[in-house]
């Protein structure tokens, strides 16, 4: 069995998460159990773990049938009882470090799992538990799994920002379609589109897998590589960073993009079927900033700068017509 740390360690940690939840919180205790968290890299890790065990474990109506998840609660209420038993926090502190010893990994990544979305037109910031962060764009779907010894989270659609906390012990990947984004001490940004992947580099390293790929790419701050749905990998490039971010500022950047690929940005960011009344029209190059949150400005700009008209069908759709 996989253990999250050492006995003395698990102790310790379940000594202050009870001491702090019987209210311990005097300057002195604060600064004591500040220093514990610095004198040794393990210890935070051990705390939030052992405050999530207890947080978590506590039995809950309408759970899932599932072996494992049964067996660990039915720890964990056996330790509950003896911590109720025990007359000071050291055999407190003793049950509780047992459970953390004990408890099934299988059962230990169905609680460290979570899922987030957002709508059309929204952001999300999420900080996860190892200190690192992601911000997601619009229309995205994100899945966290933490496991002993691998932090995986998966891209199943949209578009995020990973600003990582790197651990060389504990790998940070992101998985998108047919291909693995692991961390090596970075931040970094996803985008799925219709034609694939594409991961640019904003600080630190990154190494990207395919499925069909022989040899992992690396890839320095300041590059962006692109993959497609059957795993295809392209050749890095360099990117601009403004254009690739501007969607935490609420902007779509364009440098002599086709018509289509605007179309396809704004109608990620609005419920709205975009639609052109002349296939030629696809071709036609779109250049500037528009603000992703309003539709109605944007085209009017577009309609300015190119020899469409833009009109309301009776269905709702809006067409680009000549």
């Amino acid at each position: 069995m996989i253990k999250p740390t050492d006995p003395d360690i698990a102790e310790q940690a379940s000594h202050w998460v009870l001491k702090r939840l019987d209210g311990a919180g005097s300057n002195t205790e604060q600064r004591a159990f500040q220093a514990w968290l610095d004198a040794d890299p393990r210890h935070l890790p051990a705390y939030r773990h052992a405050a999530a065990v207890w947080r978590n474990f506590a039995p809950s109506e309408g759970q899932p049938a599932d072996v494992n998840l049964t067996n660990a609660r039915a720890q964990f209420r056996e330790a509950q009882y003896q911590i109720r038993r025990a007359r000071n926090r050291r055999l407190r502190g003793l049950a509780l470090a047992a459970l953390l010893v004990a408890t099934p990994p299988l059962t230990w990544n169905r609680l460290n799992s979570a899922e987030y979305r957002t709508g059309k037109g929204q952001r999300l910031s999420v900080a996860l538990a190892d200190g690192s962060r992601v911000e997601l764009n619009t229309d995205s779907r994100l899945r966290v799994n933490y496991a002993w010894q691998t932090r995986q989270v998966t891209l199943e659609r949209g578009e995020a920002v990973f600003d990582v906390k790197h651990d060389p012990a504990k790998p940070f990947e992101v998985l998108a379609p047919s291909g693995r984004i692991r961390d090596i001490g970075t931040r970094f940004n996803v985008y799925q589109g219709r034609d694939g992947t594409t991961v640019s580099v904003m600080e630190g390293e990154i190494e990207v897998a395919t499925v069909s790929s022989t040899l992992n790419e690396r890839l320095p701050a300041g590059s962006q590589i692109h993959f497609d749905a059957r795993g295809s990998l392209g050749a890095p490039t360099a990117f601009d960073a403004d254009a690739v971010m501007a969607w935490q500022k609420n902007l779509l950047v364009f440098r002599n993009a086709p018509l289509t690929e605007v179309l396809e940005q704004l109608s990620r960011y609005h419920a709205v079927d975009l639609q052109l009344a002349d296939p030629a029209l696809r071709d036609l190059k779109v250049s500037g900033d528009f603000p992703s949150t309003d539709l109605t400005g944007a085209l009017k700009v577009i309609a300015a700068a190119l020899p469409i008209k833009i009109r309301q069908a009776a269905s709702g759709v809006i067409v680009l017509d000549r």
